[in-house]
Formats: C-alpha cells, sequence, structure tokens
C-alpha cells in the first residue's frame, strides 16, 4: 500500500503476483524453450538421413549403371563330356535345359556299298550258331519269315527294346541261317540294304543329337570275312 499521490489522503493498494503463478509462467517457458530446441536438433538429424540416404541410393544406383555398362567375363557357362559352351559367366547355370550337337558323319553309306542284293532265304536259322539267340527265338523267327532282306545285300537285321533307354540286335544270314552278334543301342539304329554302315543311336532328323552319355551317335562297319561289327573312330 502507498498515499494517494493525489493528496486526498487515499490510500492505493496494488496486487503482487502470487509465487505459484510466477512459478507456473517460469516452467512453461522452460518446456517452451526445450521444445523448440528438440524440434530444431530434430529436423537437423533428419535433414542429415536423408542426405544419407540419398547418397546410398545414388551410390548403389551407380554401381548397378557401372556393373550393367561393365564387359561380360567370358568364360565356360556349360561344359559336358562332348561340349563346352563358352559365354557371360553371370548366366545362370540352372536354366540352361540341355544342348544339342550336330552330327557329322566321317563316312558315309555310299562308301560301303554291297556289290549286289538278295533276298531268298537257303537255310533254316541255326539257333546253335549264336549262344544267346535261342533267348529270343519267336522273335528271331518272326524276323526271318519277312521276305526281303534289310541290310548289307543279303542279311535281317532283327533289334528289339530291352528296357528305357536300350536296343539289343542280332544279325540273321539268310544264306547260311547263322546268327551274329551285333551292337546294342540306346536310340535305336539307322542302316541300309545296300551298305555294310550301321549308325547306333543316329541324330534326329534335322541332324543333331542331344548332348548326354547314352546319346552320341556311333558308326559300325560290318565285316564279311569275320562276321563281325567293328566301329570306325573318326581319323
Amino acid at each position: 500500500m502507498r498515499a494517494d499521490p493525489s493528496g486526498r489522503g487515499q490510500v492505493v493498494s496494488r496486487k503482487c503476483p502470487k509465487p505459484q503463478t510466477v512459478e507456473r509462467n517460469y516452467m512453461k517457458t522452460v518446456i517452451a524453450i526445450l521444445t523448440l530446441s528438440i524440434l530444431n536438433f530434430s529436423c537437423k538429424d533428419n535433414g542429415k538421413s536423408v542426405t544419407v540416404e540419398k547418397n546410398i541410393i545414388e551410390q548403389d544406383s551407380l554401381t548397378k549403371t557401372q556393373t550393367k555398362n561393365a564387359p561380360p567375363i567370358i568364360d565356360v557357362v556349360y561344359e559336358t563330356e562332348n561340349l563346352k559352351l563358352y559365354g557371360d559367366t553371370t548366366l545362370d547355370k540352372d536354366k540352361i535345359a540341355y544342348s544339342s550337337i550336330k552330327f557329322e558323319p566321317y563316312i558315309k553309306f555310299d562308301d560301303f556299298k554291297v556289290s549286289s542284293i538278295d533276298h531268298k532265304k537257303y537255310a533254316d536259322l541255326d539257333f546253335n550258331s549264336n549262344k544267346g539267340a535261342k533267348n529270343f527265338r519267336t522273335r528271331l523267327k518272326e524276323a526271318y519269315r519277312a521276305d526281303t532282306s534289310n541290310f548289307a545285300g543279303h542279311f535281317t537285321f532283327v533289334y528289339w527294346g530291352c528296357g528305357s533307354p536300350c536296343q539289343s540286335s542280332l544279325l540273321l544270314d539268310r544264306r547260311t541261317g547263322k546268327i551274329y552278334d551285333s551292337p546294342g543301342a540306346s536310340l535305336g539304329y539307322d542302316f541300309r540294304i545296300d551298305s555294310r554302315m550301321l549308325i547306333v543311336n543316329p541324330p534326329d532328323t534335322s541332324g543333331f543329337y542331344d548332348d548326354c552319355f547314352y546319346c552320341k551317335p556311333i558308326i559300325y562297319l560290318f565285316d564279311e570275312q569275320t562276321k563281325t561289327f567293328n566301329e570306325i573312330q573318326p581319323r
């Protein structure tokens, strides 16, 4: 309280702020300052995080671009017993299902033509001439009843399935009735009535065969003197 300056003798009263109010206002001010400081720090930190992330993305993109534009490393990407395939080593080898090889025969059927063709039968089948022939008596008899020869002028070449993939065969001499051993196969035979040449596992009609251990074509020649088939290797 203090005296009235107008001189009227009145007493003027002024209220002082309560201590609790001052303390409350002080705390609000402190909280406001701390909040602003935290927000400011957070914005700066977020800006750094965005910048770092952006730099990582740009670096990753640059690395991919450089890798894409880099020349491929050429080496063996697929290899088997008969084939080596060279190419980009980044290729997924599991995506190569199989490969085919062009068969280029080094000799021809016409290179081993016989002088004559004879379809007649001059003797009955001699099953004692071959130790395994009796196991296929019915099959051999049916083949021998045919009216024509089908191999090397006067022979009947007989073959049948023995599993998958498997073929067995025997050769019947229509002049003597003798039965001779002949090569087994996995994928069949190719032969001519006027030639002594025999192809085991012949290629398909386009001249290709699958690259597998039992698919490779093999060429044999029948020796009229010894009555045997001899494999012919490329020179």
